[in-house]
């Protein structure tokens, strides 16, 4: 039987009409802005999963982020596979310095890239006081899409509860330049919350744990 871990959430249980949009790798000057318009548009809140080193460089972004009333939370500092890194020390600072970047806005949530992790980097994540969200549905937009198919990739998998992997920008110099538009992401995100509006209610993640039942269904990882 496969196992699944308690510390890793991917979604709550829940009667409450409400699901979480996450985003992963921004901010981005100009992306995360075209995202904060159509969350806006629709009253829509969400989480940002930030990457420390871009989050240094556009602190505006981070502000507006925080402003608007969305959740920020830390995906370390520059984007490493932390089961690779063999210094503990190492993969702290990732947190800690992705923390400091995003402070005083940044809050207690985690997700590491690629979803990558391990015991030891969950037993790191618990002793910062870290809740590590991961999601259960994607729509997968880090490969050439047309904004219908995202689109439609949200409308008939989102449930009450569920968490929502989205990228305001791509963290990976090693996918295509065409996979890093934005486009058909932004497009489909606007698409879907034009029909959803009705149906579900965006939160932030912390509002969303405090909805119903956290629940993991993300296999235990193997160490490397």
């Amino acid at each position: 039987m496969m196992q699944f871990s308690p510390n890793l959430i991917t979604n709550v249980d829940t009667q409450e009409p409400v699901a979480a949009l996450t985003f992963d790798d921004g901010p981005h000057p100009v992306d995360t802005l075209r995202v904060l318009n159509v969350l806006a548009k629709y009253q829509a809140k969400a989480t940002f999963f930030m990457v420390g080193e871009a989050a240094k460089k556009y602190p505006d972004v981070v502000r507006m982020v925080a402003k608007a009333g969305h959740a920020i939370g830390n995906h370390s500092w520059n984007h490493p596979y932390l089961p690779r890194m063999g210094s503990r020390v190492l993969r702290l600072r990732q947190m800690w310095s992705c923390a400091r970047a995003t402070s005083p806005y940044g809050q207690k949530l985690f997700r590491p890239p690629f979803g990558a992790q391990n015991d030891q980097i969950l037993f790191d994540a618990r002793l910062l006081r870290y809740k590590v969200i991961m999601w259960n549905v994607s729509a997968q937009d880090w490969i050439p899409q047309k904004s219908e198919e995202i689109a439609q990739k949200m409308i008939r998998r989102l449930k009450p509860g569920n968490i929502f992997l989205l990228h305001d920008t791509i963290c990976d110099s090693k996918l295509p330049q065409t996979d890093f538009d934005r486009e058909p992401m932004i497009q489909g995100l606007d698409k879907a919350l034009s029909v959803l509006k009705s149906h579900i209610h965006f939160v932030t993640v912390p509002t969303l744990l405090s909805a119903g039942k956290p629940v993991s269904n993300w296999p235990i990882a193997s160490q490397p």
